[in-house]
């Protein structure tokens, strides 16, 4: 298996979410039906983000401009700073 090409942006966040039964298994099917088409947006994260753009559009009447445009810019000095410390190699004592 090839590794997949990565479609998650560096500044998203991690979540949890709970999933009965039925919705893992209407998520599998989602999956299974987008394979079938060739389409690449089939992992969990897709098709749960995909829905909740679907949501806001049809339901809310939010677009994802509008919704992006109320999320502060972050400047890209502060995307890529992290708190990733190199740690000294150890001297071997014998």
């Amino acid at each position: 298996m090839s590794p997949r090409e990565k479609h998650i942006p560096d500044d998203a966040k991690k979540t949890t979410v709970g999933l009965t039964p039925e919705d893992s298994a209407a998520i599998h099917w989602i999956g299974q039906s987008r394979r079938n088409k060739k389409d690449k947006r089939t992992t969990t994260n897709d098709i749960l983000v995909d829905a909740l753009w679907y949501f806001l559009e049809k339901t809310e009447g939010k677009t994802k401009d509008q919704i992006q445009a109320m999320v502060p810019a972050v400047s890209v000095d502060e995307r890529t700073q992290n708190n990733v410390r190199v740690m000294p190699k150890p001297k071997h004592k014998r």
